[in-house]
């Protein structure tokens, strides 16, 4: 078996996905029925970069007299996430989410996961499978979004394994019909170390968080396009060796930055808050900054910041840094390093699964008499910068107000960067242009 770099990767070029049957593949017949029946007027739909160029097809097939519909692109944060957010912004009633998605609980707004339909050679993987497992191994299958279509011939094909288990995805949220949620990877408390995870898909996020959440077990996964079973997990030591170099950084840093990854998940505020509780019990500063999908140059702009934390879905915390001036880390690291919280072969990659756990080392959220959430006053955030900026060697223009004499305006120098009128030409290449 080969043995494949998992490392997540978010700034790869988007790549079109090439679709044969519009109607088939967005399950617009499904999609129809799904507003039908709750009798939505106003929906939103959510497209990937990837799949953006097929929206004026879908929005059409879609529309009717009684619906308005709004395409919303370039998604705030991950594409994975549902962008409750924008939607709400336009005022509709409900979304449907196009191509893979991270399945974290939305918040409030009915949601349809239209998850796409992409081609599985089936009787190869069912080979591989009777190759590489006996029929009393205990396995743990799951199917990347775009292959989910082909459950049920898989579970039909698989009929001679006795243990075997499979990941369900909720495709209704906020409905009344929906299992809030998902079965997610690593999650259920009762999977046993001896189960061995298949994941049917390519590189992705979604396998990164798969093998860093279960780090105790074995995890192979299988690529349809190119038919390659191998063991994923060879990889998790380094991976983890680097996740693991971070806490040090965090352990030295005074100030932290909270990266707010995502406004559209379940319990993300609660989340933020925790970040900032565990940060003060370390005797550190912190920063909240929302600045929608991050990127080397927005981060840049925090030079007083040594360390972000980021707070997003299951698969967008683990952010690749390597490109930034400051390390991008996750919650469950930023615990690691604040109040010693044990370090577990099963990765936590779901920051929302923290709130479950608590340490006497993080101080209690303050309430008032009501038991309701109370918002501390102060100007600790000010303090901070200022006190950062105070030992800069420069600190901006001087503006000296009141001390010089208003002068005339007069006209400025003509030219290009290369050259301005008046100069001496020194390139020969400068002088057709003067």
């Amino acid at each position: 078996m080969k043995t494949e770099d998992v490392s997540p990767k978010l700034n790869d070029n988007i790549v079109s996905t090439h679709v044969d049957n519009v109607m088939d593949y967005f399950e617009i017949e499904r999609c129809r029925e799904w507003c039908d029946a709750h009798a939505f007027t106003s929906v939103a739909l959510q497209f990937p970069d990837s799949l953006l160029h097929y929206s004026p097809q879908v929005y059409k097939h879609l529309l009717s007299r009684d619906r308005c519909l709004h395409v919303l692109a370039d998604t705030s944060y991950g594409a994975c996430c549902v962008d409750e957010v924008a939607a709400q912004r336009l005022n509709t009633a409900a979304i449907i989410h196009f191509g893979h998605a991270c399945h974290s609980p939305v918040l409030s707004l009915p949601t349809l996961f239209v998850l796409g339909r992409e081609p599985l050679p089936l009787g190869d993987f069912i080979r591989n499978m009777k190759e590489s497992f006996s029929v009393n191994d205990h396995i743990l299958l799951m199917l990347n979004s775009v292959y989910y279509h082909h459950l049920e011939d898989v579970r039909a094909s698989l009929t001679s394994f006795r243990n075997i288990r499979y990941v369900q995805y909720a495709l209704e949220q906020n409905t009344g019909e929906d299992r809030d949620g998902w079965e997610g990877v690593g999650t259920p408390h009762d999977m046993e170390e001896e189960y061995s995870v298949v994941y049917v898909g390519g590189q992705s996020l979604c396998l990164t968080h798969v093998v860093l959440s279960n780090g105790s077990r074995k995890v192979y996964s299988y690529e349809p396009e190119s038919q390659i079973f191998q063991l994923a997990s060879r990889t998790v030591n380094k991976m983890l060796i680097k996740r693991f170099s971070f806490i040090e950084t965090i352990k030295n840093s005074k100030i932290i930055g909270i990266l707010v990854g995502t406004l559209g998940i379940r319990s993300f505020t609660e989340v933020i808050d925790r970040m900032k509780r565990v940060i003060k019990s370390a005797g550190k500063k912190h920063y909240i900054v929302s600045i929608g999908k991050p990127n080397p140059a927005k981060l840049a702009n925090f030079a007083e910041i040594e360390v972000f934390v980021f707070v997003g879905c299951c698969e967008n915390t683990l952010l690749d840094s390597r490109d930034y001036y400051q390390p991008v880390v996750t919650p469950y690291e930023l615990e690691i390093a604040c109040i010693d919280r044990p370090w577990q072969v099963d990765y936590i990659t779901d920051s929302t699964s923290l709130l479950r756990t608590h340490y006497h080392d993080i101080p209690p959220t303050p309430r008032d008499m009501t038991g309701e959430l109370v918002e501390k006053q102060g100007l600790g955030g000010l303090e901070v910068a200022a006190n950062f900026l105070s030992h800069r060697t420069w600190s901006g223009l001087e503006q000296r107000l009141g001390l010089d004499e208003p002068s005339m305006l007069k006209q400025g120098r003509r030219g290009i960067a290369g050259h301005y009128e008046g100069e001496e030409v020194i390139d020969s290449r400068m002088k057709n242009i003067s």
